[in-house]
């Protein structure tokens, strides 16, 4: 589904605009070549007129071009001389090897803690990373991004319907995945990197959050068990929180 979505701008709160137009002219984004105008068979039969189609889109076309063309000639965003933000985002197992990058964490990150932001959620306890800590710019690793294993538990998979044959999800996946999602999506937190699967493609850790320990807070409720593979490698002080909430949650289920 494709829609436009208009909001009002601090400068001037009672006139919407076009967001997309306005990202383009202040040099947030480039226009897309919209491809072909062609009315569907759902506008023949709503009763809608190919002219009508078309004007709408060659005038939204129109907004975008010259945005385009203004946000060139004022050089900002993207268009300017020497733009002040660029990001290199370097892939693990492609432009570095995950275990260099737990080892440089512990020697140079304050405290061994790695500053991250949580860009996907694959299931409960397994996420997708981009490094944050300027820390970590001397050995070329800021904005570096990696998968990462929550030490200590094992979530439900979520089943992938693009395998042949697809796979379906398993018990309580979908929402163990949303709990962690409402709580660590997007966020930038402090990871405390252990180690890597036997694989060495995924890096192993604890995420540090405000409020608690997410492996904790899941065995609690049920949403995962514990992984002892994963849980030899953290500090073993930690461990026994995550086997007293993984009973805690066997014994209210049985109960009920």
């Amino acid at each position: 589904m494709y829609g436009l979505l208009f909001m009002a701008l601090p400068e001037d709160p009672q006139t919407p605009v076009n967001l997309a137009v306005e990202s383009v002219r202040r040099g947030f984004a480039t226009p897309k070549v919209f491809g072909s105008t062609e009315t569907s068979p759902e506008n023949v039969e709503n009763g809608e007129t190919d002219a009508a189609v078309d004007n709408a889109v060659d005038d939204y076309e129109r907004e975008l071009q010259n945005a385009f063309q203004e946000s060139k000639t004022s050089a900002v965003g993207v268009h300017s001389v020497s733009p002040p933000l660029k990001r290199v985002v370097k892939n693990s197992g492609d432009e570095f090897v995950t275990m260099t990058f737990v080892e440089q964490s512990k020697k140079l990150c304050s405290n061994g803690m790695v500053k991250c932001v949580i860009e996907h959620i694959f299931d409960g306890s397994r996420y997708r990373l981009l490094c944050t800590d300027d820390q970590l710019a001397s050995v070329g690793l800021l904005h570096a991004s990696f998968t990462l294993i929550l030490a200590g538990v094992a979530a439900p998979r979520i089943g992938n319907p693009r395998l042949d044959p697809p796979t379906t999800s398993e018990p309580y996946a979908e929402k163990a995945k949303q709990f962690v999602e409402m709580r660590l999506l997007h966020r930038e937190l402090n990871i405390s990197l252990h180690g890597t699967d036997k694989a060495g493609v995924c890096a192993v850790g604890t995420v540090h959050h405000p409020k608690g320990n997410i492996g904790v807070e899941l065995l609690k409720i049920g949403f995962a068990r514990v992984s002892d593979w994963s849980a030899r490698m953290m500090n073993l002080l930690d461990v026994p929180a995550f086997r007293v909430a993984e009973n805690e949650a066997k014994v209210r289920i049985r109960s009920t």
